[in-house]
């Protein structure tokens, strides 16, 4: 029964910052859609469009940049795994 604990433990990924922000990313823009939808249809009010596109345009560039820096460590990473193979 220790070994199969261990073996869990081992196996679980430790998360990363990065995660836990893409996590309250969709959960923000989720939650926008969903207030939006009911300001819209039981408030008989509009959010500004121009909020609506900051505020979509700002959540994409947050997810873009955490793309581009888990490829750029990964890249990184493999140049110096062949480099130290050498």
């Amino acid at each position: 029964m220790r070994v199969y604990s261990r073996r869990r433990k081992a196996l679980k990924k430790k998360r990363h910052f990065a995660d836990y922000i893409v996590f309250l990313s969709i959960f923000a823009v989720t939650g926008f859609t969903v207030a939006a939808f009911i300001l819209q249809f039981k408030g008989l009010m509009e959010i500004s469009s121009t909020l609506t596109g900051c505020w979509f345009a700002f959540w994409t560039v947050e997810i873009i940049a955490l793309a581009s820096i888990r490829n750029q460590k990964t890249k990184h990473e493999k140049k110096e795994g062949a480099d130290n193979e050498h």
